[in-house]
């Protein structure tokens, strides 16, 4: 199965050569037993094993990720996130975050049995629901690990993938996403193309964490932060009388991952006006958010930790 034009391999990377060079030898190690006889998922597993094991090591730690692992610190003690064992989390989040320019390209390749092996889904029915209502879906994702593993799985299960917003900055130079004229002419075909899929009850994706989706931005607080977030998912939304439906990706010690299909939010009440409306919607998802964080804190990009470090506190 090729990757198709939905999603993308990780473009994550470490900023450290050597230790890239690394991980590119389990990869390698992967390919050979794979074309030796099929064996590259218990190579994967064992490399999983292996990897979060290194990533405990206190060695490892200060020599191999010195400046990751006092982020990934610094965010549990300014955000609050209440983890009981933070050395675990540091390990985790170490070895995730690790794991996707090594691995992405060939899970999202793997065929629909050895995929399934690999990933495991909860809530589908969820989904299966919402579509057998006829109304559109719009999916909101938050940046995690492995979050392209969702659209692998829409492809086993035949499902039409839809349209993904901002997937026209995929692959672009930072000049042309940042040129307006550029911005201007691929959003409005992008949202063209949204509101279509919608209108034909179909899929729109948007990573709603993210920073794209106009000048218009809510601000709300998030685990000691006060964090912009853009409505554009809700406008989308409330324009086509479509269903949100939260998505999320977690990745385990042991190399499985999870995807998890929420139940759709609750239907705003028709008397509020639209900015109530637009509003609640986004308080609603960052409630998601917020529960996500608290429960799964290692699956947090890096880039994602400076990033809301970056914001102002949260009054207290």
């Amino acid at each position: 199965m090729a990757v198709g034009p939905a999603r993308d391999t990780a473009r994550v990377r470490t900023l450290d050569p050597l230790r890239e060079n690394f991980f590119k030898l389990l990869r390698r190690s992967y390919l050979i037993a794979e074309k030796n006889g099929g064996g590259g998922l218990a190579v994967y597993r064992s490399c999983a094993e292996m990897i979060h094991r290194l990533c405990g090591e206190p060695w490892a730690r200060s020599t191999i990720f010195p400046g990751e692992t006092a982020l990934v610190r610094r965010f549990l003690a300014e955000t609050g996130l209440p983890a009981r064992n933070p050395d675990a989390v540091v390990q985790h989040s170490l070895m995730g975050n690790s794991w996707p320019p090594t691995w992405t390209a060939i899970l999202l390749n793997l065929p629909r049995g050895k995929f399934e092996s690999v990933c495991s889904v909860r809530g589908a029915e969820n989904l299966r629901s919402a579509r057998a209502a006829g109304r559109g879906i719009v999916l909101t994702h938050s940046h995690s690990l492995f979050s392209q593993m969702f659209w692998a799985w829409l492809e086993h299960e035949g499902i039409a993938p839809g349209v993904t917003l901002w997937q026209w900055t995929w692959g672009r130079k930072r000049k042309e996403v940042k040129d307006p004229r550029v911005m201007a002419l691929e959003g409005a075909r992008e949202l063209h193309g949204a509101r279509k899929a919608l209108r034909d009850g179909g899929l729109v994706h948007v990573m709603a964490d993210g920073q794209w989706g106009g000048a218009q931005q809510i601000v709300l607080p998030l685990w000691n932060r006060q964090r912009p977030f853009r409505p554009a998912f809700a406008e989308l939304a409330l324009g086509a009388n479509a269903q949100v439906i939260p998505v999320d990706v977690s990745l385990a010690a042991d190399g499985g991952i999870a995807i998890e299909i929420g139940s759709p939010f609750g239907d705003q009440p028709a008397g509020r006006d639209l900015a109530q409306r637009v509003e609640g919607l986004v308080r609603e998802y960052v409630e998601h958010l917020s529960r996500r964080w608290r429960e799964h804190p290692a699956d947090i990009p890096w880039f994602q930790m400076k990033r809301h470090l970056a914001y102002p506190p949260a009054a207290s």
